[in-house]
């Protein structure tokens, strides 16, 4: 998985980037090994806002989240993340079986 970090006007250090490491290792299994994050961490009006953008196979998608730190809302916006995609992959298992069992019924038949 590729992993780009943009900071606008804020400095970066070694604790935050492997905070952000940690947090997006915990996103691994709802992407595909080929994925690509562009996460931007910036400042704006006194409230830290994280965007994430995730790029996976023939799905992009797109997770903004606004705290009062840094790490605040980088968390939110991969909480936010996690979420959706984890519904995403449960509707795909669904899709599946469904279809899987459909066949099966209709050999039985």
């Amino acid at each position: 998985m590729q992993i780009q970090v943009h900071y606008q006007g804020l400095d970066n250090t070694p604790w935050m980037d492997q905070f952000i490491t940690n947090r997006v290792a915990k996103l691994n299994r709802y992407l595909n090994p080929s994925a690509s994050i562009q996460i931007h961490l910036r400042m704006e009006h006194q409230v830290y806002v994280t965007s994430l953008s995730i790029h996976n196979l023939n799905h992009d998608y797109a997770y903004t989240a606004q705290g009062e730190n840094l790490y605040e809302s980088f968390q939110l916006a991969t909480d936010k993340a996690a979420r959706a995609l984890g519904e995403h992959k449960r509707m795909l298992k669904d899709r599946i079986h469904r279809k899987t069992n459909n066949f099966l019924n209709r050999a039985t038949a």
